[in-house]
């Protein structure tokens, strides 16, 4: 897996290459960790275009994130889900606690 941070202004735009899983999450906790360090942002989102699946763990992780997110009065969103993602996203009523947005 892949992740490319860019910064613009006040938005960070996260851009997710590769399934999430036990064997590379990690990669996206620090990731979200180099994030944080981050200043002067108030949104953060994130491209999942080429992420066709996500372990529990992953979304833990992301769910952590958006606490931290939350408590700074900071936003996230979630752009470019696959139909399947979206669906099991949407399962556990992610789309209820930050935006789940469908690009295609």
């Amino acid at each position: 897996m892949e992740i490319k941070i860019e910064k613009a202004e006040k938005t960070i735009k996260a851009v997710l290459n590769g399934n999430i899983d036990s064997s590379n999450d990690k990669e996206l906790s620090k990731a979200l960790m180099d994030i944080r360090k981050l200043e002067s942002f108030e949104h953060v989102s994130f491209d999942m275009t080429n992420v066709n699946t996500i372990t529990s763990s992953g979304i833990g992780r992301l769910l952590n994130f958006f606490k931290f997110l939350d408590t700074t009065d900071r936003t996230m969103e979630i752009r470019g889900i696959s139909n399947l993602l979206y669906q099991q996203f949407t399962e556990i009523h992610l789309e209820r606690i930050f935006p789940i947005i469908k690009d295609k």
